[in-house]
């Protein structure tokens, strides 16, 4: 297990971005790196069934040596985008209703050197009620979307906190650790 003094965000996105997706295939989830939404690319989306809900989650990993506020604004819009792809995607395949009981929505920025000021936000950091013109889309996005920025180790706690649990037995500093 890694710790405090341990130097956990120097790991280079790849490195990170597979971490991640190890772990996630491990706690059961269907996970896809490098996935195409349109005509973008997404590092890492993720999809699990839990209690009759289903989970996305779309990971972007950043490895920067300086996240100014600027950036990180870059970075949520970039999640934004790929979030509304997704959900656009969906309500194709299904009716609000659907989307709207059974279906949860997260943006996960994760910064694996730099974190700028803090190592972990709160739920829906920064989020933006977007303009648009279908009200569908914009009432999926203010009740099932969530967005997060953190370093790895909040990964597990932040998910668990939109009610996505994990298997006990597996940590994701677990995972990073081989990768030291």
């Amino acid at each position: 297990m890694m710790s405090l003094g341990d130097d956990k965000f120097s790991l280079n996105w790849r490195e990170a971005q597979k971490s991640i997706a190890d772990y996630l295939s491990t706690n059961s989830f269907l996970v896809w790196e490098e996935r195409r939404l349109g005509n973008k690319r997404v590092d890492i989306l993720a999809k699990r069934e839990l209690n009759k809900k289903i989970f996305y989650i779309i990971f972007e990993v950043k490895h920067y040596n300086n996240v100014t506020p600027s950036a990180e604004d870059k970075f949520r819009i970039q999640l934004e985008d790929y979030l509304k792809l997704l959900i656009q995607r969906e309500l194709k395949r299904k009716s609000k209703n659907q989307l709207l009981e059974n279906y949860v929505f997260v943006g996960y920025l994760v910064l694996s050197k730099d974190y700028g000021i803090y190592l972990n936000r709160r739920k829906n950091w920064r989020k933006k009620t977007l303009v648009e013109e279908d009200k569908d889309f914009e009432l999926v996005w203010k009740r099932n979307v969530y967005l997060f920025c953190s370093s790895q180790e909040y990964i597990q706690p932040n998910l668990e906190s939109v009610g996505l649990h994990f298997y006990s037995q597996s940590k994701i500093s677990d995972f990073f650790e081989k990768y030291q």
